[in-house]
């Protein structure tokens, strides 16, 4: 079993079957990190006695385990970063509890990413879906002039040849991807600005960007993730409100580097697909892939 210079950093509220099912994915992998911390960010389901339970299986694979429970939810950047500042190794992996490895070897393809070009800052994997026939979700971030989000490749094929190599890319999204630990020190922490969540990933993209590195984007590395499922228990209309108004604080902060990012996509990129136009079929499929194709 290959061991890894990352740690891994999971929050969960709530959504218990998918935090399960997201670590049991981890474990059954061909390689494991140094440091797992799952943080129980004020569940109110049985979160805690999952994570009770999985805790001896964690340690028994080698694995050195930081685990603890906030009393409420602190918000994803808040409690991303007292996880991140307890990091030890080189590298930091941020995933959402509803994601679920597709590469078996996911973890040494980032970190022999990384390890040969240190002008990377964070890496992201291609994110598909995990239902047939996994179309991606997301293969790096594009941003407009005007500050508008694209999900690069949503709602293509998984094996479309223009997500089909690696590239660089203006953001990623932190559903999963893999940074320096040591950002936390030389660009900063997440920004709790942008409380709960939404947009706290792409700000601190284009601060690693102004310090001179480079985000990036791979198809080597496969990530299922169900899309939704961590932010559901904000509940839609205020999730809905919650992205307009960091949206708001992201455009006023930037809006003067916009223009300067270049590679703009066709205005159609920029229309957000909704998960009915993106042709799944409802058939869950969550296989290990040995390797990326």
């Amino acid at each position: 079993m290959a061991r890894c210079d990352c740690a891994l950093v999971i929050l969960a509220h709530n959504g218990v079957e998918f935090s399960e099912r997201c670590v049991r994915s981890l474990l059954g992998a061909s390689d494991l990190p140094a440091e797992l911390f799952l943080i129980d960010n004020g569940s109110t389901d049985c979160t805690p006695e999952l994570f009770r339970r999985l805790a001896p299986e964690v340690r028994a694979a080698g694995v050195r385990l930081h685990t603890w429970r906030n009393e409420e939810n602190k918000g994803c950047s808040a409690a991303r970063n007292e996880a991140w500042a307890k990091v030890t190794v080189p590298y930091t992996v941020f995933m959402d509890n509803d994601t679920a490895v597709c590469t078996r070897d996911w973890l040494s393809r980032f970190e022999r990413l990384m390890t040969g070009d240190p002008g990377f800052g964070i890496l992201g994997p291609k994110l598909i879906y995990p239902y047939v026939p996994h179309p991606i979700q997301c293969a790096g971030v594009n941003i407009s002039r005007l500050g508008r989000i694209a999900f690069m490749g949503r709602g293509r094929a998984r094996r479309d040849p223009r997500h089909s190599e690696s590239r660089r890319v203006h953001a990623l999204i932190s559903a999963c991807w893999i940074m320096r630990t040591d950002l936390r020190e030389r660009v900063g922490y997440l920004d709790e600005l942008f409380h709960p969540v939404q947009y706290e990933d792409l700000d601190l993209c284009l601060r690693a960007r102004e310090a001179g590195f480079a985000m990036a984007y791979t198809p080597d590395v496969e990530i299922y993730h169900f899309e939704g499922i961590t932010t559901a228990s904000l509940g839609d209309q205020a999730y809905r409100s919650t992205i307009a108004r960091n949206s708001q604080k992201f455009r006023q902060r930037w809006h003067p580097v916009f223009k300067t990012l270049g590679d703009e996509l066709p205005p159609d990129e920029y229309r957000w697909l909704q998960t009915g136009e993106l042709g799944l079929t409802p058939t869950l499929d969550l296989t290990y892939s040995a390797s990326v194709e």
